[in-house]
This record gives C-alpha cells, structure tokens and sequence, in this order.
C-alpha cells in the first residue's frame, strides 16, 4: 500500500478493499443508490458507493457473489459481500464493463456523494445534498453517462 492508496476492511477482517487516495476526493466518483435492492443489500436508505474503473480497486480475500436479479434496471448486479460477517463489499453491473462500486460503509473517510441513483424510491424526508446530481431512476447509456464514465477513468 501507498500513501495515495487507502485501504480498509470488512466487520471481521477478512476482507480488504484499496481504493487510489484520490478517488475519495472525487465527488463525481461517489453515489447513494436508493433503489430497493440496493437498500436491502445494504441494510440502510441508500447502498453509499465509490464508483472506479475495476482495475483501480484492490481485493483482498474472497468476498461470495449474490447475483441479484430482480432489479428496478432490468440488468442483472453482481453483489459482492464478506461471507464471514454480511459485510457489503462492492457491486458490480455487466453492462457496464469496467465499472465497480466500492461499498464506502467499510471506511474511515465518509466522502461527500455528487450523485444519487433512483432518487424516486428516496424517502420524503431524507433531503438532497447540495450540488449533488440526482437520478429518478439508473441512467442509460446516454452521451452524458458515458461522458461520466470517462470522466472516472472507465473505458467504454
């Protein structure tokens, strides 16, 4: 591990996550998801994600794989999750190649989101955080969601 590198673990230890440094400072790279799955998967409002290219992110252990799919999108996710202690781990979309949700739960650093997905499913009284963009529901491949993915590194 470097110092642009910051590394964490699940409840129990047995897994680990690094994720670059900098990525945490990225608001464009942090997202709520408020969907049912992901609130489900993640035992709170909103499953709380950094978004990288999968190649930035360094796993440790082996997380179980719950393959989630009865979605609001339609698209099967790959859920991953500490099969020790519940702990959620990261999640992953096939039809977006490359991408990867880190679970941000498991850090010390709790980085301020600048998006937020299926905002139609987000209760009344949980409020907006200023400046974030909000999604009513998972956006397609539209000209800006690409835009986003290359703008956090993704090739697509």
């Amino acid at each position: 591990m470097t110092s642009s590198t910051v590394t964490s673990k699940c409840l129990c230890g047995q897994i680990s996550v690094s994720v670059p440094q900098a990525a945490l400072n990225r608001t464009e790279c942090v997202g709520l998801c408020y969907c049912k799955n992901c609130r489900q998967s993640s035992g709170g409002l909103a499953s709380y994600n950094l978004y990288l290219p999968e190649k930035d992110v360094t796993i440790q252990g082996q997380p179980k794989i719950y393959e989630d799919k009865n979605t609001d999108s339609g698209t099967k996710i790959q859920r991953a999750f500490c099969g020790n202690c519940g702990s959620p781990i990261y999640g992953k979309n096939p039809g977006f190649v490359g991408l990867m949700a880190v679970r941000l739960g498991m850090f010390d650093e709790l980085p301020k989101p600048g998006m937020a997905l299926y905002c139609k499913r987000r209760p009344d009284w949980v409020k907006s955080v200023d400046g974030m963009q909000e999604n009513e529901i998972m956006p397609t491949m539209t000209e800006d969601f690409k835009v986003w993915l290359r703008t956090i590194g993704v090739s697509i």
